[in-house]
């Protein structure tokens, strides 16, 4: 779909644009009408006794088990280029990023995990609950005036290292990888990496057999405009046999025939002593929402129907624009202007902690005839200061309305 052509008619799908100057869905965006209207009749389904998209009429309405959950694993394997295979739905980033670390990795004595000061605090949380119970080492790198050096990837990861931990675009200064050369180094050393994709997806064309990437986790309601409650969780299609979850869900019992409940012999352990089925979604630990799901699936046929590389061509266009119109009254941009190192979350400052507060603040409450700016004030491996997501519903216009409110305080 062409973007520009179409804007206008794009930007009514979010109401709240005509209430807010929008710039934050690096935190959380915008309700869209497409994914509230799925949501609101998966309910009246639901309401009128009947449920819509159920297989098999004699099991309960199960989100997992409708289409409708079959039908988001396509459209999330097609926004990432991935396999059908390779994809099943998880609830939040971080129950997917523990089962991958906790649940499907084996750790031993000696084992290294790598991250860096820019890899999200949860993430982090989850390395150092690690190497207290395992002993793990971690493996911290720093960043460099707000990126991470490929060189430095490089003499941190060796033999010993079992995992690589990163964010595809940094959640708060906005470097973004290469991910292609980060697989490369990692895989050298036959360690794994997993992608957290969160600031990513959505935004720019995320191609994981292209990255040749072990696990990409990301989720609904940042960058991909859906509702919260759902995400992609991502496996390399080598690895799905290889590793055999801790955790077992017997919805995924690879079963010949079916759930066997209506059977005469119905045993529960003959009938059900099979193997896992051998796809993702043997490692889906079936935590859903029927209603979220009926969202997330319209929003992810909305964003495949823009066009991904659509997407990240406007994304970046309105961030390398935001970039230029911030250097003309000398604030400092603290992400990548190489449009390859970043996309549309673009971090400033003024100089001044006390002054980018300020201009936070008064970016809530401009005056009365202006509407509010919705951006972050955010601060990580010491760089920090005000963060604007340039999405592809954002216009020039609203960048400059931002720029002309931050000149008042410059003053």
């Amino acid at each position: 779909m062409n973007l520009e052509g179409n804007l206008e008619k794009i930007r009514e799908e979010f109401p709240l644009l005509s209430h807010y100057t929008f710039f934050n869905a690096a935190s959380q965006t915008l309700p869209g009408k497409y994914w509230l209207k799925a949501m609101r009749e998966c309910l009246q389904f639901q309401e009128s006794g009947r449920i819509e998209s159920i297989p098999v009429p004699d099991v309960a309405s199960h989100p997992f088990l409708t289409n409708v959950f079959f039908s988001c694993i396509e459209e999330a394997a097609k926004l990432i280029h991935a396999k059908t295979t390779e994809v099943t739905n998880m609830y939040r980033v971080m129950t997917a990023a523990n089962l991958i670390v906790n649940n499907m990795i084996e750790w031993r004595k000696g084992d290294n995990a790598v991250f860096t000061d820019l890899t999200y605090p949860s993430l982090v949380q989850i390395l150092l609950n690690l190497s207290r119970r395992k002993g793990v080492k971690l493996r911290r790198i720093k960043n460099v005036n707000g990126e991470i050096l490929l060189e430095d990837l490089e003499k941190n990861v060796d033999d010993n290292t079992k995992l690589v931990v990163v964010c595809h675009t940094t959640p708060f200064c906005g470097f973004t990888y290469n991910m292609k050369e980060v697989c490369r180094i990692t895989h050298e050393h036959n360690a794994f990496v997993l992608d957290d994709a969160f600031q990513a997806v959505g935004a720019i064309d995320v191609n994981v057999h292209n990255d040749n990437v072990d696990f990409l986790i990301t989720g609904s309601y940042k960058w991909q405009c859906g509702p919260e409650g759902a995400g992609i969780f991502y496996i390399r299609e080598d690895l799905i046999e290889k590793i055999n979850p801790l955790f077992h869900n017997y919805i995924w019992a690879d079963i010949p025939g079916g759930f066997p409940f209506n059977q005469p012999d119905h045993d529960n352990i003959r009938s059900w002593d099979y193997p896992l089925v051998k796809n993702a979604n043997r490692f889906n630990q079936g935590v859903c929402v029927t209603p979220t799901l009926f969202g997330w699936n319209s929003t992810l046929k909305f964003l495949n129907n823009l066009g991904i590389r659509n997407i990240e061509k406007r994304v970046r266009k309105l961030g390398g624009y935001l970039i230029e119109r911030l250097k003309d009254i000398n604030c400092k941009v603290l992400t990548p202007a190489d449009p390859e190192k970043r996309h549309g979350l673009i971090m400033y400052t003024t100089g001044s902690h006390k002054r980018d507060l300020e201009s936070f603040n008064m970016f809530q409450r401009p005056r009365l005839d202006e509407k509010p700016i919705k951006v972050s004030i955010r601060y990580l491996g010491g760089i920090g200061g005000i963060r604007v997501s340039t999405h592809f519903f954002n216009t020039e216009e609203e960048i400059d309305r931002l720029v002309e409110v931050q000149k008042r305080i410059l003053k």
